[in-house]
């Protein structure tokens, strides 16, 4: 008999998914140690502020929303020495190289736990925006936790926003 997927729900228990794949890929890939913070549940538009930010769209059957990692520059500066070398000088490219396989790898490590608990999690395609002060705007008026995470006192932020398809609204 085929397993019901369940409903992906903006909770502690996502929470705690996101914080351990996000300090889980910044001490797998970068050798640092990244502490999270409380997260915040909140509705409608909320912008994010940073330099580099990697965007993945999270789809289930009648589910749709984003994964955003939103980063400063200096924050990428700071940590991708630990892989290329500390000879070499960050680009504007490497940074969206960087942000853009961290992004995947935290998205791909919370999609693997939370499907292992039926939630039918798909991938859409993920795409990273920069420029200095960007702001990311989620366009949509549905839920969203935002989790602020902190590398020798600088912040980082991701957000989940998520939105129920026009045949089911129940969102948590």
């Amino acid at each position: 008999m085929a397993q019901v997927p369940q409903h992906l729900a903006l909770d502690e228990t996502l929470s705690k998914e996101i914080s351990s794949a996000v300090c889980s890929a910044m001490r797998d890939t970068f050798a640092v140690s990244v502490v999270p913070g409380d997260y915040e549940v909140g509705e409608g538009m909320v912008s994010l502020v940073g330099d580099v930010s990697g965007v993945i769209g999270m789809v289930q059957n009648q589910l749709e929303g984003t994964l955003t990692l939103c980063l400063t520059f200096e924050t990428v500066r700071d940590i991708l020495p630990q892989i290329i070398g500390h000879s070499v000088s960050v680009t504007h490219e490497m940074a969206v190289d960087a942000v853009g396989e961290i992004t995947n790898m935290i998205f791909g490590q919370i999609k693997t736990e939370l499907n292992g608990r039926g939630y039918s999690l798909r991938l859409g395609i993920p795409s990273v925006v920069t420029g200095r002060g960007h702001f990311v705007c989620q366009f949509h008026r549905g839920r969203y936790m935002i989790i602020p995470f902190y590398l020798d006192g600088q912040l980082f932020q991701v957000h989940v926003a998520l939105y129920a398809n026009q045949n089911d609204n129940k969102l948590n």
